[in-house]
């Protein structure tokens, strides 16, 4: 059986690329509903991001909208584990937060609210400091 040729790793500066690129789409990207017209929002939403991805870089692997979608599903999800991992351990949330996650908190605070919320959070202005 032939199968799909696995795409390479994405970078940390193609990461930082595509949340830069999902920023300003990011109130389409993050409604959750079943609609029909929402649905093909979206999808257009993710096919101008992946023109818009692979016209930055010469240098890099072309991806598919499915590609990038699905690593901003995996961006979003590593940061809510990170945020809670932060959480139980008590460490220092400044400095521990990797670059991806902090992006993810700036355009989706409900991640961190929510994340911490369910486990007797810190105060909002400790996670507000995680944007600055």
């Amino acid at each position: 059986m032939v199968g799909k040729a696995r795409s390479s790793n994405f970078t940390l500066s193609e990461k930082l690329d595509l949340l830069k690129l999902v920023k300003p789409y990011v109130k389409i990207l993050e409604q959750h509903t079943n609609k029909h017209s929402v649905i093909v929002e979206k999808n257009k939403c993710w096919d101008i991001i992946a023109d818009s991805y692979n016209a930055i870089g010469v240098d890099r692997p072309p991806r598919t909208a499915q590609g990038l979608r699905t690593l901003y599903k995996r961006l979003k999800e590593y940061a809510k584990q990170e945020l809670l991992q932060q959480k139980e351990t008590h460490a220092d949330y400044k400095s521990y937060i990797s670059e991806p996650t902090k992006k993810v908190v700036e355009m989706i605070p409900q991640i961190s609210s929510v994340c911490l919320r369910e486990r007797n959070s810190l105060p909002w202005h400790s996670i507000r400091a995680l944007t600055k």
